[in-house]
């Protein structure tokens, strides 16, 4: 029992079948390209929290954005019984080939790194001249070592643009 009390205290990694079911509920919405970061929090029966991310087209406008996450917040939890209490918004360029192209090379850059497991949320500001991702990495590695490689290995494909990199986790 104590053990059991210990273990919700420090946390422990969210239900599977559970992140499942809600990526799976999102990603029926048109036109949501992906889901990530889902968090899941109990804070007793029947108290259940997420929050989670969404990936979305960048022809978006705010009002769209805003019918649509209203819509994904009740349908989760008409169907979960979850609270979603955050839902953050990813844009994804559909309008620039060349913005695809960047992804593409800068995503295959990345995977090469074993401790690399994922990025997502990636968009390229042509105005600004930005690149903007998150980058899920592997336990296993020291996070800044493994930020700055990544940074140094993109500015050398892309030094006319600002990079920004966020860390993330595998939840």
């Amino acid at each position: 029992m104590i053990l059991s009390t210990i273990d919700d205290l420090i946390g422990h990694r969210s239900n599977p079948e559970m992140v499942k079911k809600i990526k799976d509920l999102v990603k029926e919405e048109d036109p949501v390209i992906g889901v990530y970061d889902i968090a899941l929090f109990n804070y007793g029966p029947n108290k259940y929290y997420c929050s989670l991310h969404v990936e979305l087209p960048d022809y978006m406008d705010v009002d769209e954005v805003d019918k649509l996450t209203r819509k994904i917040q009740y349908k989760i939890y008409k169907k979960t019984g979850i609270i979603v209490i955050a839902l953050g918004v990813y844009s994804y360029n559909t309008r620039d080939k060349e913005a695809g192209e960047i992804r593409r090379t800068i995503e295959r850059k990345i995977m090469n790194h074993d401790w690399a497991l994922q990025i997502h949320g990636f968009y390229v500001g042509k105005i600004d001249k930005s690149i903007r991702f998150d980058v899920i990495l592997s336990f296993d590695v020291e996070r800044d070592e493994a930020l700055k490689v990544i940074e140094e290995e993109i500015s050398k494909l892309y030094p006319d643009y600002k990079i920004q990199i966020v860390p993330d986790i595998d939840l």
